[in-house]
């Protein structure tokens, strides 16, 4: 007799980056055969990759539009549950947790949000500010369960929220995790060999959206510095794999620096963990995170790994070899690269790789995520 299978709709405003990885690796570990998915999300190119990652999943897709109003996306969530019936949301972001309140309270559906960001300096300021504070303290209890993917996210959530300390239990932070098969797995690309680069050069990894988030006019000026200031047998190089945002203001920026043949800009690449093994150290000089993959992803493969210690990337670094420095510090920056240049890491690394493994997969994590969902359906 077949079993009737838990329908979740998935609610995303926002499809890039750590949102969509972090829902191929959670959902990757559910049991495909106890769950079916709908996905309300923009009709962009990363929805799309989205789509080809959960296609062991029967998937129903929905789009709303390239860039959807709050209205538009609170319009069609309540319109797909007046239509069918669900047994759970689970939204991803705060905006589309937002979005999902109103048709979770009509239509009697348990929801659960998963928040991918923290709250940063300023982010209220002026009235307008205020009042959107004041609606997200307002809503935001209305959720049944708020997952916070680290205990930094969810300190961050109270600190800007206040009311949500009466709230707390609905609170649920879980430090994120990875896939770990795929990068112990992975083939190591000779990157100097595809870029026909010098053998003589030491390869600087920066993965990730070119926002100020993530702090990519810093790691420039380190090299800046480590190519005026520094004695240096190699030559630092920057691959810089991203795509969209403030690529184009970078680009002149490094141009203006005189820094061309320093940097090498490539495409998005979905499969990192080739890559990450192809390079002599991964740099995030991240100004804030709410939980860093890529430092999992690194130290799993066995790379180097040099950070910031801002709020949410700390956490995931804490009793790790990596190198930190404080954020928005380009010297700190330049030196622990040189620093790494003149005493490499690697070996260290590949030595911490096995707990790193077992410190960051995911399974632990989706499991209580699985958990949460049965418990709220249950309930």
């Amino acid at each position: 007799m077949s079993i009737e299978k838990i329908k979740i709709l998935l609610v995303i405003r926002w499809p890039v980056g750590g949102i969509r990885t972090y829902i191929r690796y959670v959902y990757s570990k559910f049991n495909i055969d106890r769950y079916e998915l709908t996905i309300i999300a923009p009709d962009v190119s990363e929805t799309n990759i989205l789509l080809d990652d959960l296609c062991k999943y029967t998937v129903r897709y929905m789009p709303v539009g390239t860039n959807p109003r709050v209205i538009d996306m609170v319009k069609c969530v309540s319109n797909e549950l007046r239509k069918y019936r669900y047994d759970i949301i689970h939204s991803h972001g705060l905006t589309a947790g937002l979005c999902s309140i109103f048709g979770s309270k009509i239509y009697g559906v348990p929801h659960l949000v998963t928040i991918h960001d923290v709250f940063v300096s300023g982010q209220f300021d002026g009235w307008l500010g205020f009042l959107k504070k004041t609606i997200i303290s307002i809503l935001l209890p209305l959720v049944n369960v708020i997952h916070t993917v680290s205990n930094d996210a969810k300190d961050n959530l109270i600190d800007y929220l206040p009311t949500l300390k009466y709230f707390r239990n609905r609170i649920i932070p879980i430090l994120n995790g990875i896939e770990i098969e795929r990068f112990k797995q992975a083939e190591v690309i000779n990157l100097r060999a595809q870029l026909d680069i010098d053998s003589n050069t030491f390869l600087i990894g920066f993965l990730g959206r070119f926002m100020r988030q993530k702090g990519f006019v810093y790691l420039v000026d380190a090299i800046d510095m480590l190519a005026k200031e520094y004695k240096i047998d190699k030559k630092p190089v920057i691959i810089a794999f991203g795509e969209g945002a403030f690529i184009r203001e970078e680009m002149i920026t490094i141009k203006q620096k005189g820094l061309n043949d320093s940097v090498y800009f490539m495409p998005f690449e979905p499969n990192i963990a080739p890559i990450l093994k192809g390079l002599d150290v991964v740099v995030m000089p991240s100004l804030w995170e709410a939980c860093g993959l890529l430092a999992m992803e690194s130290m799993v493969v066995g790379t180097p790994l040099v950070t910031t210690n801002c709020i949410g990337l700390r956490e995931v670094v804490c009793d790790t070899p990596c190198r930190t420095v404080s954020i928005m510090n380009s010297k700190e920056l330049a030196q622990a690269i040189y620093d790494e240049m003149v005493e490499p890491s690697k070996v260290v690394f590949e030595k911490y790789s096995p707990e790193a493994a077992r410190r960051f997969d995911v399974v632990h994590h989706s499991n209580k995520i699985e958990n949460i969902i049965n418990k709220l359906i249950e309930g």
